[in-house]
């Protein structure tokens, strides 16, 4: 019994010991990573205290992994209703932090918003697609899927009513072409008034349209059934740009009147509201009522001589803008055909890659790598061939580079200006290996080796 006893105890400890040598299982996909606590997503929601209607509002989305990423992570399409948001609403940013001793490498998607009522909003799971460089397991691709989260949006009480208004901590306007109030106008003139609204940390699509065309009156026309104008309203403008990181929106809209019956006209002031995020409180841009007459009736009321004196000015006014118009349409397709001269030598010299190229090679000289690998992917776009970069060692040994913060300071691992050419020359070799067997059978292909 004793023999018994013993020979199990000593199975036992070999079992252990045995336990003990066995490594943990190596991870086989995304979810391994995570149950591993080598790879983390996270979700934060960055508002206002006060976050109101049409604010622009960050859901920030952290993607860690204690490696590095291999092509990176993309944010998956995904909705929510009543929030409008533009093409090009997601800015991803890069960066490492230490945890435990360990770096760790980061990507933060950025995506903005702009919600159009007040209430709690449901945020649903946002799913990412991600690309990880295991250290055992080479390239894991996978999907990570952040918490549902909520926010809440407010409407101040100072804005109910209101159904359109402009958020921003500071907004201008100008008018330009004013109505002379003293001035008798003809029948025939026109007026063009340009209005334009600017607004900072407002996408120019978030400024309303101003309607003028519904405020115009005219006591001696209206008897008539006829406002005694034509308007012409010119397509909208609207401008997007960056100051300084500062986003600055611009709506242009511009108002043609032209006089066609006498009469005394008013166009009703309009007001634009405008809610002050940095005070928290609610301003007024006023655009002024307008008012001005027209003179004038049939033409057998008017001298006939002076008539014929007007025609023949308008007749050679007509002419002399024609020669213009022709002039510039003239120079105008000059330029269009400079432009595609110019567009079909940058095609056929290649000057885009040229210019990437360059650019990570400098990258490479200088041991910047994460633009380097940034520029290398570009290339590879550019030849089709982005995916299969990936299985190159020496794109490996970039990405590595580029994105393990721990050999950041090891002058002994670098990338040597040959071997980037090297890697650039085996792209292009690839590229060409396979324009040339494009249209080969998938039988033929295998014969020759070609994936």
């Amino acid at each position: 019994m004793s023999k018994i006893i013993i020979k199990l105890s000593v199975l036992f400890i070999l079992l252990c010991q045995f336990m003990v040598i066995i490594p943990t299982t190596a991870a086989q996909n995304i979810e391994d990573l995570v149950s591993r606590d080598k790879l983390t997503i996270n979700l934060k929601v960055n508002q206002q205290e006060q976050h109101i209607v049409g604010q622009a509002l960050v859901l920030a989305v952290e993607v860690s992994t204690d490696r590095w990423f291999a092509t990176g992570s993309q944010i998956q399409h995904f909705n929510l209703k009543n929030v409008v948001m533009q093409a090009n609403n997601i800015t991803t940013i890069n960066g490492s932090k230490r945890i435990n001793g360990k770096t760790w490498a980061i990507q933060t998607h950025e995506i903005t918003l702009f919600p159009t009522k007040s209430g709690i909003y449901q945020i649903p799971e946002i799913k990412v697609d991600v690309s990880i460089n295991t250290e055992n397991d080479g390239i894991i691709n996978g999907v990570l899927s952040t918490k549902t989260s909520h926010f809440n949006i407010e409407l101040p009480e100072a804005l109910r009513g209101i159904t359109n208004f402009i958020v921003s901590s500071q907004v201008t306007l100008s008018i330009d072409g004013q109505f002379d109030e003293e001035k008798e106008y003809m029948v025939g003139e026109a007026i063009t008034q340009t209005i334009t609204i600017t607004a900072t940390d407002t996408p120019a699509m978030m400024i309303a349209p101003i309607n003028l065309t519904n405020n115009v009156v005219n006591n001696e026309a209206s008897l008539a059934g006829s406002s005694g104008l034509s308007i012409y309203h010119k397509p909208v403008q609207l401008f997007d740009q960056s100051n300084r990181g500062t986003l600055l929106g611009t709506r242009v809209e511009s108002y043609t009147y032209i006089f066609e019956q006498p009469g005394s006209y008013v166009i009703d002031e309009q007001i634009i509201y405008w809610w002050n995020s940095q005070t928290n409180s609610l301003e007024e841009l006023t655009i002024p009522s307008s008012r001005w007459s027209v003179l004038g009736g049939a033409i057998s009321q008017v001298d006939k001589s002076s008539h014929l004196a007007t025609l023949k000015f308008n007749v050679e006014t007509v002419i002399t803008l024609t020669l213009a118009m022709l002039i510039l349409i003239l120079f105008y397709l000059g330029y269009i055909k400079r432009h595609h001269l110019s567009a079909l030598y940058n095609r056929l010299t290649k000057r885009k890659k040229r210019v990437i190229r360059r650019k990570f090679l400098n990258c490479v000289i200088e041991n910047k790598y994460l633009p380097a690998n940034q520029f290398l992917y570009q290339y590879s776009l550019l030849s089709n061939r982005p995916t299969d970069i990936i299985n190159f060692p020496l794109a490996k040994k970039l990405n590595q580079l580029a994105f393990d913060a721990d050999n950041a300071n090891n002058t002994t691992l670098n990338l040597s200006i040959s071997e980037a050419k090297a890697l650039i020359k085996q792209i292009d070799t690839d590229a060409k290996t396979q324009k040339k067997y494009a249209n080969f059978s998938a039988h033929q292909r295998i014969k020759l080796n070609i994936e």
